[in-house]
């Protein structure tokens, strides 16, 4: 398959498109490509995922190249085990790696120019998502990132996903690292579990090896009665986030991925790792949509108001409970002198 380069010194691509780190990005949700094709819009781009008759994720640019149409508004179409994209404008069809294959106002026999085709990108499926190699078609592309202590099967998660109109450093600032907000931003749910006073960050460490970075510390209450939290965190920069909160067998996975500079795509996982199957699904899926409907929109409100929008070392004053903050900017400066900027 012939993979269309996104190199970020690539001439043929909008300036937009070379300012995030090359990594793999989750991009959606496995279980949202069935049948029909889904559109969406990550990294700048607008691309359409769809399934071939085997199964596998086909990830290509989403408009028709003929008259410019939406093609996650066409169909599958699959004939002698080959499957196609077709346009529902004209019915031009599209195979899995962007060649047009059928253009029925010409005829079955017409002949196609190269011209006439879509942009196909690396994609694969991992983890229950579908992820996008964001980088050189020539680069050796590595294993997909994943935390070693996270247990896919048998399935004992619940996921949900929003989309901010943030920028993905303020967004991943606030969903992949900071916990010492927690009994501010989110006071009314500090107070119903007993955390209102927890506050203080206490004996925080933090450890940077390669583009993994490991925190540990507790948020305690200086009071004397007070509730303590002790948590452990693991980042794979630029987009990979493994929270474990204390809260016994139930622990927080999130990826997050830009949309484009002003907006951000996230998807949050938790795991409930419990005796009985239906009771860690259970959880699982309370947890989930407690954390979308009451703990982000706090969040999100608080995001859209700061200034500026693109967060980094000198935009603020940082503080020592901000120290893994300061190890993303560093590991995103870094990328940024190699001319890879997010």
């Amino acid at each position: 398959m012939v993979l269309s380069s996104l190199a970020p010194q690539t001439d043929n691509l909008p300036t937009l498109e070379t300012t995030f780190p090359v990594a793999w990005y989750a991009i959606a949700a496995s279980h949202r490509v069935q049948t029909k094709p889904l559109g969406i819009r990550r990294l700048g781009m607008d691309l359409v995922l769809w399934r071939d008759a085997n199964g596998k994720v086909v990830c290509q640019s989403r408009h028709c190249p003929h008259r410019g149409v939406d093609l996650a508004l066409g169909k599958i179409a699959t004939e002698n085990g080959r499957s196609c994209l077709e346009c529902p404008y004209h019915g031009f069809q599209f195979a899995s790696d962007g060649r047009c294959v059928l253009m029925p106002c010409e005829g079955k026999e017409a002949s196609i120019s190269p011209a006439m085709r879509v942009e196909s990108y690396q994609v694969k499926e991992s983890h229950g998502l579908i992820w996008l190699w964001w980088g050189n078609e020539e680069m050796a592309t590595p294993e997909i990132p994943w935390f070693t202590g996270l247990n896919d099967q048998p399935r004992c998660w619940t996921d949900a996903e929003l989309v901010w109109d943030i920028h993905f450093t303020r967004a991943a600032e606030s969903v992949l690292i900071d916990l010492h907000h927690f009994a501010f931003a989110h006071h009314g749910i500090a107070k119903w579990m007993g955390f209102a006073d927890t506050k203080r960050l206490d004996s925080l460490e933090t450890q940077v090896v390669g583009n993994q970075i490991k925190t540990q510390g507790v948020l305690k209450s200086e009071q004397g009665n007070g509730l303590s939290m002790n948590f452990q965190n693991e980042i794979l920069f630029p987009n990979l986030s493994f929270f474990d909160l204390g809260l016994g067998n139930l622990t927080l996975f999130v990826t997050l991925t830009p949309i484009d500079q002003d907006n951000t795509w996230i998807n949050f996982r938790y795991y409930a790792d419990f005796r009985w199957p239906f009771l860690s699904r259970l959880i699982a899926k309370i947890a989930a949509w407690f954390e979308l409907n009451f703990v982000q929109p706090d969040d999100y409100r608080l995001l859209k108001s700061s200034v500026p929008k693109r967060s980094g070392l000198m935009e603020n004053h940082l503080v020592h409970a901000d120290q893994t903050i300061v190890h993303w900017h560093r590991l995103n400066k870094h990328h940024q002198q190699k001319g890879v900027r997010c």
